[in-house]
């Protein structure tokens, strides 16, 4: 069990790593741009969802070090567990799909459990840039648009308990 949770703990420390750093990278880049064009809507797209498919790249290789140390298997229909089997499983804990198909035994069971948490977490991080992006005022290409940090969305008023607006 011990195993089981610093493999899951390196692997949520190592995607949360790349994960963060790749999108702080892609923010500063964002802020240096004029413009919100088509070209940096499907680049940043494309270098999310390559980042997801990688991280759970990483879950995939946990779960076969896992597997190699002992730690549990994989139960399917036709009883293997190849590494697309085990890819095909961490892409699917990974974005919380949970299909069923397959799934883990043993101790394998915390990593799967972890994958799921952390590929929440990370998809919700991507899709906070996304709305960063959404929500930017949109300039033409002679106007220079404030940086994402100076963007700031309008809020809401107060609430006072007890009190209602009117």
């Amino acid at each position: 069990m011990i195993v089981a949770v610093i493999i899951a703990g390196l692997t949520f420390a190592a995607t949360a790593i790349l994960h963060l750093g790749v999108l702080h990278g892609v923010a500063r880049r964002i802020d240096d741009a004029f413009t919100t064009g088509p070209l940096l809507w499907v680049g940043t797209f494309g270098l999310i969802g390559l980042l997801h498919v990688t991280e759970a790249g990483f879950y995939a290789a946990a779960l076969k070090a896992g597997q190699a140390l002992g730690l549990g298997g994989f139960a399917s229909a036709d009883g293997q567990s190849g590494w697309m089997d085990t890819y095909y499983f961490a892409l699917v804990s990974y974005t919380s799909l949970g299909l069923g198909d397959i799934y883990p035994t043993g101790h394998l069971r915390l990593i799967a459990g972890v994958a799921s948490l952390n590929g929440f977490l990370l998809i919700s991080c991507s899709a906070a840039l996304l709305f960063r992006m959404v929500s930017r005022p949109h300039f033409s290409s002679s106007e220079q648009a404030p940086p994402l940090s100076k963007t700031r969305l309008p809020r809401a008023a107060p609430s006072v308990p007890g009190r209602q607006r009117r």
